[in-house]
């Protein structure tokens, strides 16, 4: 296939199964040209817990992902990320914003004002929220997080609709907003997780991604694997959407520099 596939977490997440070397060999048997691990940055006690690494853990972490790089340097690029919550929790050091050791950061939000709104536990607080109230949050949240300039990939960018929620009204003006300025443009992530959710329609939809086509805005693409056999998920369908819409490339990443991959 020759793509990438950057977002794939590890055990360490405390909700992910298998080892390294298990994501590595399955994504070289679907012939990709890159992996990357991007697994869940420390967020506090009380919401880390089956959710993300601990701190401590962030240095074993970046070395034994260092350690698949070389080991497998003949065979596949290994990418070395993380998925860091936003707005950034203080269980996150910020040095590693800039380590140069790291390729790749992927934003993302799960929170909204303290709420897991992604989590099955807390879905009942759809039913107590008013739905356009929500997207309005979750997209000030996104607003933030790009123009913060810390994230070179922007994860699962409707994660909002997960559970099948959809908003009343044309967020389309938002959206737009959101890449106004950028002098550096982030990448948005396909994200083919969501095929696997109650939504059932890959992270964004086809009508957010034909707006972000039209404003030139960069994709890579992820599968949010969480086991070895999600890696590269329903990726043929990630590419025929993209071709539908337009994108002929698709964004790769070393050492925070983006380039681009044909697809």
């Amino acid at each position: 296939m020759g793509l990438v596939d950057y977002h794939n977490h590890t055990s360490l997440c405390g909700h992910a199964t298998g080892s390294l070397d298990d994501y590595i060999e399955v994504a070289i048997e679907k012939g990709l040209a890159e992996i990357g691990f991007a697994d869940h940055a420390p967020l506090p006690e009380g919401l880390r817990e089956g959710i993300t690494m601990y701190p401590e853990q962030i240095e074993s972490y970046l070395s034994s992902i260092a350690a698949c790089a070389e080991k497998y340097k003949h065979r596949i690029k290994v990418r070395t990320g993380l998925e860091v919550d936003f707005p950034l929790h203080n269980t996150f050091d910020k040095n590693y914003l800039t380590d140069e050791r790291i390729d790749y950061l992927i934003g993302s939000c799960h929170i909204i004002d303290g709420w897991l709104f992604d989590h099955p536990d807390h879905i009942d607080g759809f039913s107590t929220r008013d739905i356009d109230e929500i997207y309005k949050r979750y997209y000030e949240i996104l607003h933030d997080l790009i123009k913060s300039g810390y994230f070179q990939i922007l994860g699962h960018f409707d994660l909002v609709k997960k559970f099948g929620h959809r908003a009343k009204k044309d967020f389309s003006k938002e959206i737009s907003s959101l890449f106004a300025g950028s002098s550096q443009m982030i990448a948005v992530e396909i994200n083919t997780a969501g095929l696997r959710k109650p939504v059932g329609e890959i992270y964004p939809s086809g009508q957010i991604l034909s707006l972000l086509f039209s404003l030139d805005v960069p994709v890579t693409l992820g599968s949010d694997a969480h086991a070895p056999d999600e890696v590269a998920y329903e990726f043929a369908k990630a590419v025929e959407l993209l071709k539908k819409t337009g994108y002929r490339k698709i964004s790769s990443f070393q050492k925070r520099k983006r380039y681009d991959i044909v697809v």
